[in-house]
């Protein structure tokens, strides 16, 4: 499953962050609003409405003709509708109202000697009604405010607000994105410098200029700690390249003993010529071992510097395979070209190539009965070297380990004949990296297993 990134994780927590908070503080702050001008229109039109009865209170002791001129003036000065009712009747209608716009439990409870308020949707319109008895003179009086213009107040809010969170929600993703990129960025750094040492470039170190304290003290223990793997692989490697150039001379006088001794074989009892077998076998293995950790231990310290050339690549594999199979006394296989494969170039190190070429058929032979062919094709745009065998190939689980050094697979231990260093494999991967190529094993066509080299391709007249 891919893995989300740390900066977008960051970036979408900032800007959700932003939208809640600057949301819920929208919904309180239109809340408050709403309330505080809906309570103070009421608190108008409550007065208002007061105001307005006692005026009508004082026509119909006076003058009830005059009713209905007064009724217009009112709704004139305050943009209102009135209605009168007396005695189950409407004694006077607006035309702005009707009597539908009051609610009969309301006209019930100012018929009882009850004032009341209410605000109530009627088609449509939100409407505040006010009822005030006058029980003086037998009758109601209702008068109806229209609410639009503050719910053209409360969308405009509402708009202002919206806009308000929305700017607000950016806002945050700009402070997000840059807290983000001071934040990932020391740990992107990181990544790439572990990546480089990972590569093999332990000159790598992490620089930064003007660093917050936490991220001066992880640069300061990530060079700490990279200072102490170097000087604990150059102890490993010294103790090695020593230990190896030590054992090389009595391993010499060994082997010229071992020698001498073959060549008075015929004068030995049976025993004694099978000990001697014995020994020269373990000899070999023991040289052999004492090579590759002296080659290795020169390769980590970079005692031996690559020689790189740029070499027609067929023809040096050739060269290899024959060269191999001469030096260990081996069948050579055959070197098969793929039909569209011409001769291209590569740049190695020829005497590494070489080493390459000569542990893989060594592999080959020690652990799967000999190399069937070597097969030269294209794979993915750069040269594939494939060393293929009949044996009983590589399980899965053992095809990145057996790159590993010192690893002996199953192969290793089932076979009493196979006696490997498990160095010549890490050796064959260490010198195809430095060679910029890579090596995986997968299954032969032969039926057992194939090693295959990748190495980049270098166009006609490049340096």
């Amino acid at each position: 499953m891919r893995q989300r990134s740390l900066r977008l994780r960051l970036l979408i927590t900032f800007g959700l962050g932003a939208l809640l908070l600057s949301g819920l503080f929208a919904v309180l702050t239109y809340e408050g609003v709403q309330r505080v001008l809906v309570n103070d229109l009421q608190q108008t039109d409550l007065k208002e409405s007061y105001t307005n009865a006692a005026l009508v209170r004082s026509t119909l002791y006076t003058s009830p003709p005059e009713l209905a001129r007064l009724l217009n003036s009112i709704e004139r000065a305050t943009s209102s509708s009135v209605l009168v009712k007396t005695d189950g009747e409407w004694l006077s209608r607006s035309q702005g109202a009707k009597t539908i716009d009051v609610h009969h439990r309301m006209t019930k409870t100012v018929s009882q000697g009850n004032a009341a308020a209410q605000i109530l949707v009627v088609g449509g319109r939100v409407i505040y009604v006010v009822g005030i008895p006058i029980p003086a003179v037998e009758t109601q009086f209702f008068e109806v405010f229209s609410v639009a213009s503050l719910e053209h107040t409360l969308r405009l809010l509402m708009l202002v607000l919206g806009a308000g969170a929305l700017v607000t929600t950016l806002i945050g993703i700009a402070g997000g994105l840059w807290v983000t990129r001071r934040t990932v960025r020391p740990l992107e750094k990181v990544a790439l410098a572990a990546a480089a040492i990972a590569e093999g470039n332990l000159t790598t170190r992490l620089q930064v200029t003007r660093a917050d304290r936490e991220v001066q003290q992880l640069t300061d223990s990530f060079n700490e700690m990279v200072s102490q793997l170097v000087d604990r692989l150059e102890r490993d490697a010294r103790f090695a390249s020593d230990v190896s150039h030590e054992l090389r001379s009595p391993l010499t006088t060994l082997a010229t003993t071992a020698s001498v001794l073959q060549a008075h074989r015929d004068e030995l009892s049976g025993s004694a010529q099978e000990s001697l077998d014995l020994l020269t076998a373990d000899l070999a293995i023991f040289q052999s071992l004492v090579e590759d950790l002296l080659e290795m231990a020169r390769s980590d310290a970079g005692a031996v510097p690559l020689s790189i050339e740029t070499i027609a690549a067929v023809e040096l594999v050739r060269q290899s395979v024959r060269s191999a199979a001469r030096r260990h006394g081996l069948a050579e296989p055959p070197v098969e070209v793929a039909a569209a494969t011409t001769d291209p170039l590569i740049s190695v190190d020829r005497r590494r190539f070489e080493r390459v070429i000569t542990n893989l058929i060594d592999n080959a032979h020690h652990y799967a009965g000999d190399a069937t062919a070597v097969r030269l094709d294209y794979e993915a745009g750069q040269f594939a070297i494939n060393v293929d065998d009949a044996g009983p190939g590589v399980p899965l689980d053992e095809r990145d380990a057996i790159f590993e050094r010192f690893f002996r697979g199953r192969a290793a231990h089932d076979r009493s004949t196979a006696r490997g260093t498990g160095l010549g494999l890490a050796l064959v991967r260490d010198h195809v990296r430095a060679f910029g190529g890579s090596i995986r094993v997968l299954e032969s066509p032969d039926g057992g297993a194939r090693f295959q080299i990748l190495l980049p391709l270098v166009e006609e007249g490049s340096p």
